[in-house]
């Protein structure tokens, strides 16, 4: 299938090998960034194709492929923090964690980066995943709310109460 194949006509296709290589790498990012632990990422991001491949029957090709694969990633990935009440974090997971993509303005400067990390990664794990889908993976807040089945409204408030609660720490 052709590289500018759709999401929809590699499902029909039953090309699952294309839409695993197409989103591998952001389900990836997103995973990375919830668990902070490489090693945990891969196999969660397997998993999480493992379970989409094993559902694809109830994926809806009207809707974007990427918001229903963020969402098994994020369910699969809160489901792991509840088995742990944890995250595991160990000094230089900082270092190995993708570059988060962040607004150019005077709280999200690059030189202010770490301390931007390290305070997201405070977060509670809802804010931070709306922090995440929204400035990593650029889902727009009605993406963000499919992708975490909640409203759009939700999506909003959490991101002002995640972004106030950063722009305290970060002052």
């Amino acid at each position: 299938m052709a590289l500018d194949a759709s999401d929809s006509d590699l499902h029909r296709s039953g090309d699952t090998a294309a839409l695993v290589r197409r989103y591998y790498g952001p389900v990836y990012g997103l995973v990375r960034r919830l668990l902070r632990d490489e090693a945990d990422a891969h196999d969660a991001t397997q998993e999480t194709f493992a379970r989409a491949i094993a559902h694809l029957r109830s994926y809806d090709p009207r809707k974007p492929f990427r918001v229903w694969i963020f969402a098994i990633a994020a369910n699969h990935v809160r489901d792991l923090l509840r088995k742990r009440r944890q995250i595991p974090l160990d000094a230089d997971a900082e270092d190995r964690v993708p570059h988060l993509e962040l607004p150019e303005e005077p709280l999200f400067r690059r030189e202010d980066r770490d301390r931007i990390l390290q305070a997201i990664e405070r977060l509670p794990f809802d804010w931070k995943a709306v922090v995440t889908l929204h400035f990593q993976q650029e889902l727009s807040s009605p993406e963000i709310a499919e992708t975490l089945g909640i409203s759009v409204n939700a999506v909003r408030i959490r991101l002002y109460r995640a972004l106030a609660v950063l722009r305290k720490e970060l002052s």
